[in-house]
């Protein structure tokens, strides 16, 4: 009996202890995961690169920012007094009292907090404190660009180019984010837009400055306000109006021809005009591709696209298909100097070597998505094309005998000689006669 009575007392306490753990938990479908837009980068894609999602200067947002600055943030530390500089003169200009500003905030304090996918260190006042400084800095930020005649020889920012280019690259950084609306509503709170353009063209207006080797011709600010910058920058990508077709189940590509092989089968390679970057087409054995312009920071404005991508647009992630297959089409440095001869890549990095290791790293450790018809009607076809007897043989042939100089100079010897032997032996036959 006492065993018994030992047993149910255990099995009490466990009961007990379950149901405080319970208390106040919120169920899965209705903790706002759907609101969460905003991500710490999974390990298994910062570990090829942590530099390429980690601030350098300034800290936006929860994620890189401690309420004590400790030795290890002593680089973004001096940032912190600069943007409470920009918000007093984001006051000055607005004529608006602080109060105005945080009673704002208060109202959409959960729905921030919301948009991240992270544990957030902070108090309310902190929280909100940090949201308000932050905004107000890149707002006033943003404004004194857009009117750099006016701010050029007195802003410390303007005057040092090397800064701005640290700062726009800290603001593309997945974990170094805003919710767009925050910065919209203050924006209109404070009566910008109608001094400016909304802060959506602002926004489009800077970023387009910075990135006019990663941004095709054409482009024109979206109509619809992104979930940030780091969607705001996909959406240079990928007009609202381009439609690749839905994803197709078990539409898996596992393996496509490079580029070089490709060419061997008879492919021709041609820069497509679209000013959409992931706008390929195949017809009648020519593959298009827009030009995709390579610099040093192309790795870091990729990767982090890349990123939100992987944790948020997991029914369409088409930067992801599009890199995939230029993953396939690039294995080494011949076949980025094919690419930068037929004009598809603008090569700024000098070295095809280095594009094409770069090109390979951004695909790695990516989820391979099921792709959508139409670039998996395109790997199909440019597989088919190789793979038929012709065709392949064809590779084969200009493979083992016309990819060098050295090959093509002792091949095309072997057939002079071959023909001069052939005539020698004509003309011995025909003195016979």
């Amino acid at each position: 009996m006492g065993g018994q009575r030992s047993d149910s007392l255990s099995e009490q306490n466990l009961v007990t202890k379950l149901s405080k753990m319970l208390e106040g938990l919120v169920l899965p479908e209705d903790s706002g995961l759907n609101e969460q837009c905003i991500y710490k980068v999974p390990q298994t894609l910062r570990v090829s690169n942590p530099k390429a999602y980690t601030p350098r200067i300034v800290s936006i947002g929860p994620f890189h920012k401690k309420r004590d600055f400790g030795r290890e943030d002593k680089i973004l530390k001096p940032m912190e007094e600069l943007k409470l500089k920009y918000l007093k003169g984001f006051l000055i200009r607005t004529k608006l009292h602080l109060n105005n500003f945080i009673v704002k905030l208060k109202e959409l304090e959960h729905k921030i907090q919301s948009c991240y996918a992270g544990p957030i260190d902070f108090n309310s006042d902190d929280f909100l404190q940090m949201i308000l400084i932050d905004a107000c800095f890149i707002i006033e930020h943003f404004l004194r660009f857009y009117q750099e005649n006016g701010w050029k020889e007195k802003d410390p920012l303007l005057q040092k180019h090397w800064l701005l280019i640290d700062i726009e690259h800290d603001l593309i950084l997945l974990e170094n984010q805003l919710p767009f609306f925050v910065l919209e509503d203050i924006y209109n709170l404070a009566g910008m837009q109608n001094e400016f353009p909304s802060f959506l063209e602002i926004s489009f207006y800077y970023f387009s400055e910075f990135n006019r080797q990663n941004i095709n011709p054409g482009r024109v600010c979206p109509r619809v306000s992104p979930k940030h910058f780091t969607d705001l920058l996909r959406t240079f990508l990928i007009p609202s109006s381009f439609d690749l077709g839905a994803p197709r189940k078990s539409a898996v590509i596992k393996h496509l021809y490079s580029a070089s092989q490709l060419l061997e089968a008879g492919i021709k390679l041609e820069a497509s005009p679209s000013n959409c970057l992931v706008d390929l087409n195949y017809y009648e054995g020519v593959l298009t591709m827009p030009t995709f312009g390579v610099h040093d920071d192309t790795e870091i404005y990729f990767r982090n696209i890349l990123a939100f991508e992987h944790c948020h647009v997991l029914h369409s992630p088409i930067i992801i298909q599009y890199i995939k297959i230029l993953d396939f089409l690039i294995n080494t440095g011949k076949d980025v100097d094919i690419l930068v001869d037929k004009k598809i890549i603008m090569n700024w990095m000098g070295d095809a070597n280095a594009v094409a290791t770069m090109v390979n790293s951004l695909g790695s450790n990516v989820f391979m998505p099921c792709f959508n018809s139409k670039y998996f009607s395109l790997c199909n076809d440019l597989n088919n094309f190789y793979e038929n007897p012709l065709n392949k043989y064809k590779a084969i042939f200009v493979h083992e005998y016309f990819n060098t100089p050295w090959k093509i100079a002792s091949t095309i010897a072997a057939i002079v000689l071959l023909l001069l032997t052939l005539i020698q032996t004509i003309c011995s036959v025909v003195q016979l006669f």
